[in-house]
């Protein structure tokens, strides 16, 4: 595979999770959509690795750490958006009933579904 091949793919992944996380808020599987909302960012972030270094990203599902690695100047208000998302990679699986009686609801699920679209925006134009 070309480069533009590999970057096409993660970037198509990213899209594809994102879809899935629309799709799993509609049928009410909310700790399964914030796993894919930070699914999507992390394939995105991935993407934008391997177009500016030209290799494999790092096996890391850190979005923060990933953000680091990139070119992009990340705002406070993005900087926490990635740290808060990167908790939902395990948590969404792995956390006890209180967590998701607190996180995995309708609500949150489409504010965070907010917070993604917005930060594809700036992602989506690092591969221009």
């Amino acid at each position: 595979m070309s480069q533009e091949e590999i970057i096409k793919h993660w970037h198509r992944g990213a899209h594809d999770a994102f879809e899935a996380a629309l799709l799993l808020l509609e049928n009410g599987k909310y700790a399964l959509a914030l796993f894919h909302c930070h699914l999507a960012v992390e394939k995105a972030l991935k993407a934008i690795y391997i177009f500016e270094h030209d290799k494999n990203p790092p096996a890391s599902h850190d979005l923060t750490f990933l953000a680091g690695q990139l070119s992009s100047d990340w705002n406070e208000q993005e900087e926490d958006v990635l740290d808060d998302l990167s908790g939902y990679s395990t948590a969404a699986r792995y956390e006890d009933q209180r967590w998701h009686e607190q996180k995995a609801t309708k609500e949150n699920v489409q504010e965070w579904l907010k917070k993604v679209s917005v930060l594809f925006k700036k992602l989506d134009s690092s591969l221009q």
